[in-house]
């Protein structure tokens, strides 16, 4: 009798290995094929258009991305060919294992910072006090991306000393060899850093902004370009809220489990889920562009740009005025 439910619930956690593996895969594909997509057209517009170069929310979003582009690139096409072709090369090679997570993590720190600026930013820009609005300038957002990027990096160099491959029970596994370091990035950069502190600020500033801009007075006192940032921005926080929301309930349930003993089955399930998790959450990276594209001045300037980069725009064109002879009246 226990073999037969031994044979059974192998039989289970079979099939949802297969079922979680395809629909992480199908998953992947997407986000990393619109994903790629959709941030070089980001990148095509801010270039053509410009609107980086003086407004600091449309310069957070132009350098987010890039970065993330890398995390696309680097992160989740690594975590595809993990899950779905068993080509995981953390566990292969050591300058690999070191370096991988360190480069991922830069960039999405760096991206949430810049989300949680860009919700405080599009706050500022909304105040009915002028004075408040003057603080939202080019110039500190220059200086403020330039020390963010400084920090993560800085912040994530101990990781290139306590991360190694290394044998455990003839098994190569990429781990934390220190284990304070190693709680360190479970507690505060996993579920914090990363997941609660961004939910909790964008989730404040953008309810500060909507409030803003119910006032009548402050609407009609922004600029299209502001409005469209605005715009922009808000709907960006509305994604980050959706895709990062799960993945944070989980972390949470991670860190209250901890000590609870689990059975086979269980741990297979969690495993599992929070595979599905970690990849669904790469769709705060991939779906910036079709958020802004719900701006209809976004979308405007998208339809510009590309008939400009490929040459389809008629170019104004002066031609001299054919002048005639005879006696001038």
């Amino acid at each position: 009798m226990s073999s037969n439910n031994n044979t059974s619930m192998t039989l289970t956690i079979l099939q949802l290995q297969t079922g979680f593996q395809y629909a992480t895969l199908v998953l992947g594909f997407i986000l990393l094929i619109g994903g790629i997509l959709g941030n070089l057209l980001n990148i095509i517009v801010f270039i053509k258009v410009g609107n980086y170069k003086n407004n600091g929310c449309s310069l957070y979003m132009f350098v987010r991305t890039f970065l993330d582009l890398n995390i696309l690139l680097v992160g989740l096409t690594t975590r595809i060919l993990s899950t779905g072709f068993q080509m995981n090369f953390t566990l292969t090679n050591r300058i690999w294992c070191k370096t991988r997570i360190g480069f991922v993590d830069i960039n999405a720190q760096s991206t949430c910072t810049f989300i949680c600026l860009q919700a405080i930013d599009i706050f500022m820009c909304s105040s009915p006090s002028v004075a408040v609005r003057q603080k939202s300038n080019i110039r500190i957002a220059r200086y403020l991306i330039i020390g963010t990027l400084c920090i993560w990096f800085i912040h994530e160099l101990p990781y290139y000393f306590f991360q190694d491959l290394v044998i455990v029970r003839g098994t190569p596994m990429c781990i934390a060899t220190n284990t304070i370091y190693a709680k360190y990035r479970s507690y505060v950069v996993s579920l914090g850093i990363v997941t609660i502190i961004p939910i909790t600020v964008i989730s404040i500033f953008g309810f500060l902004t909507v409030r803003h801009m119910k006032t009548i007075s402050v609407t009609r006192s922004l600029s299209s370009l502001t409005k469209q940032t605005i715009s922009m921005a808000l709907s960006q926080i509305f994604a980050v809220l959706v895709f990062n929301s799960p993945y944070a309930t989980w972390q949470i349930y991670t860190v209250i489990t901890a000590n609870v003993v689990k059975d086979t089955y269980r741990q297979t399930v969690e495993q599992l889920v929070i595979s599905f998790a970690a990849t669904y959450g790469f769709a705060i990276y991939a779906s910036s562009f079709y958020c802004y594209c719900l701006s209809k001045r976004f979308r405007n300037q998208l339809i510009v740009s590309l008939k400009e980069l490929v040459g389809c725009k008629n170019m104004n064109q002066v031609y001299p005025i054919p002048q005639r002879s005879g006696t001038r009246t």
